[in-house]
Formats: C-alpha cells, sequence, structure tokens
C-alpha cells in the first residue's frame, strides 16, 4: 500500500517521470523506456523530459538521433526530492512504530537521499517494545529492505561509548 503523501509523485506526468528517473541515479533512458515505465503517452514523455532538461534536473545527451537521459543526481533539490521520497514510503511503517518507541532515525544512504535501488534502508529505534517493534517490521512491505538496529534508551547511551562513529552519523 503507499501512503498519501508517496502519491504526490504521480500527480503530473512530470513528477511521475522525475520520481521513476530518481529512482535509478546514474542510469541512461530513453524516452521509449520512461514511457512504457510510467505509462504515458509519447508526447507527455517528451514534454515532461524536456522541462526537466530546462531546470536542469535531468541531462539530455544526444547520440546520433537519440536523446538519453540521466538525473542529475549532484543537484541538491534532486537530493532533496529523493530524501521526500525516501520519507513519504517509510511515513506509514513510522506511524506504526512512534507509539512504541521514543527515538527513531534513519541513517546511511536512504537519509543523504543516495540510495540505490537495491540499497537498504537503515533504521535505529530506541524502544522499550523490541517484539512488538520487530511483529509491526515483519508486516511491513519494506522489511527485506530494512537494517535495523534496537536499542533501549540506556543500550543507546551506551553505543555512544562503543561506537562512536556511528553514534555521530
Amino acid at each position: 500500500m503507499t501512503s498519501h503523501l508517496y502519491s504526490i509523485f504521480t500527480e503530473t506526468n512530470t513528477l511521475k517521470i522525475l520520481g521513476y528517473v530518481i529512482e535509478n541515479p546514474g542510469r541512461e533512458f530513453i524516452e521509449k523506456e520512461i514511457q512504457k515505465a510510467t505509462g504515458i503517452s509519447k508526447a507527455g514523455v517528451n514534454l515532461a523530459l524536456r522541462r526537466l532538461a530546462q531546470k536542469r534536473l535531468v541531462e539530455r545527451k544526444r547520440r546520433g538521433r537519440m536523446y538519453f537521459y540521466t538525473t542529475r543526481v549532484n543537484n541538491p533539490l534532486i537530493k532533496q526530492l529523493k530524501i521526500l521520497k525516501n520519507m513519504a514510503r517509510l511515513s506509514p511503517l513510522v506511524k506504526k512504530l512512534k507509539d512504541l518507541s521514543q527515538k527513531i532515525i534513519l541513517f546511511g544512504s536512504w537519509s543523504r537521499g543516495e540510495n540505490l535501488k537495491d540499497s537498504d534502508i537503515d533504521l535505529c529505534l530506541l524502544t522499550n517494545s523490541a517484539e512488538e517493534v520487530q511483529q509491526i517490521v515483519k508486516k511491513s512491505s519494506l522489511r527485506n529492505k530494512l537494517q535495523l538496529i534496537i536499542r533501549t534508551p540506556t543500550g543507546f547511551a551506551e553505543l555512544e561509548k562503543k561506537d562512536p562513529v556511528f553514534f555521530k552519523e
């Protein structure tokens, strides 16, 4: 089930295409491939990609008679959009965990908007209800991607001494 917040990435052709290409940073796409993946008409894809290239959110390169498009991963707006998309995907799970947790910390590539399609989701939870948290996570559609670190509040304080690099991140 996708959350309502996540659906903002499918409300317009431009957002739908941007949402698709930011999921695959560094990969080159041709219009036909994006058209097939998004279900948007050829003209709609062409217009949206031209707009995205004008705004410098995607790069457009011509080779022969074809144009290739890639996400401009170093554009700060792209990173922020990716973080927003990541948070939207996590939102339903976080809602279920928030009453059981004192803190929920997203770290790693997902928190920086640098995640790839196969990146795991690094999540640290401060809770006294580890078993309940595990049960909720088992039911989540993201369960296979999640790398959980579950600590009690006292265990978290000890983590600062044992693993300062992790604690700082």
